[in-house]
């Protein structure tokens, strides 16, 4: 069965002309539900997971204000750029 997508009601090349020099060509998946066997790819269906082995879990506790502010990096990157 072919699924296609409706078009999109706005160009976008009409509204970023700027963006035309970076067209590609792309193809759109369009994942269902499904029984996967074990042989079977597991993209829009149930993950294949062994039945023994536990799910992953990060057990570290979240550290408060550990990350940095994008306007810190870009400086950062703008100095190192500049030096």
């Amino acid at each position: 069965m072919t699924r296609t997508t409706p078009r999109c009601p706005a160009e976008a090349e009409a509204l970023f002309p700027e963006l035309v020099h970076h067209r590609r060509a792309a193809t759109r998946l369009h994942p269902r539900p499904g029984n996967p066997g074990v042989r079977d790819s597991s993209v829009g269906g149930p993950l294949l997971w062994p039945a023994g082995e536990p799910w992953p879990m990060c057990t570290e506790p979240p550290k408060r204000r550990s990350g940095e502010r994008v306007r810190d990096v870009r400086l950062r990157r703008r100095i190192l750029a500049e030096a």
